[in-house]
């Protein structure tokens, strides 16, 4: 073999694995077009793995703070039953108290008024009493202006001189009702 022959040879192989190799290369190059294409996505893939893990823990943040915050205000919601369910009682305890202040208030004023009516009434007995009284009294004394104190006098005929001539009037004397409708005559003033 020669050299013409190997050189020949070579370039034939060389000829034949030039278009299976440029076929190869082109493979490769289309290979690793899509393998960076598909690392490519993979990366975006990833980043948005990561973006919804990012999310799913923000998710998870959040919801823990949401149900922490449900809890809160399910806590003060049940306090401020409490609280309000404790100042109605107090309140039902004072407007009961406040009742039975104004009924003893109303008892209280109710028998003073009773009280005032009586002593009222009582003042008018006794004016109406005094008023009597004193009638009876001037008439007793008119009357005691006759009345003869000897043994021998004449009934009618005072003893004494100044009433001499002087004759008992009757037009002096009025009626008057008491309480136990009987009339009494007495001298008018």
């Amino acid at each position: 073999m020669d050299i013409t022959e190997i050189t020949t040879m070579l370039g034939t192989i060389v000829g034949l694995l030039t278009p299976i190799l440029g076929a190869g290369a082109w493979k490769y190059r289309k290979q690793n077009k899509k393998l960076k294409d598909t690392e490519v996505a993979l990366s975006e893939a990833n980043v948005s793995k990561a973006r919804i893990e990012g999310k799913s823990d923000e998710w998870h943040i959040w919801k823990e703070q949401c149900e922490s915050l449900s809890q809160l205000n399910h806590t003060l919601t049940e306090r401020n039953e409490k609280l309000v369910q404790m100042n109605a009682e107090k309140e039902d305890r004072h407007q009961q108290d406040i009742k039975d202040w104004e009924e003893r208030f109303t008892n209280q004023t109710t028998y003073l008024r009773g009280v005032q009516r009586d002593l009222i009434a009582a003042n008018d007995r006794e004016k109406n009493h005094i008023r009597r009284e004193s009638l009876l009294e001037r008439r007793i004394a008119y009357l005691l202006t006759w009345i003869c104190k000897d043994s021998n006098c004449d009934h009618g005929q005072p003893p004494r001189e100044r009433l001499k001539g002087h004759v008992f009037d009757e037009s002096q004397v009025a009626e008057v009702e008491i309480e136990n409708n009987t009339t009494i005559n007495l001298i008018k003033a």
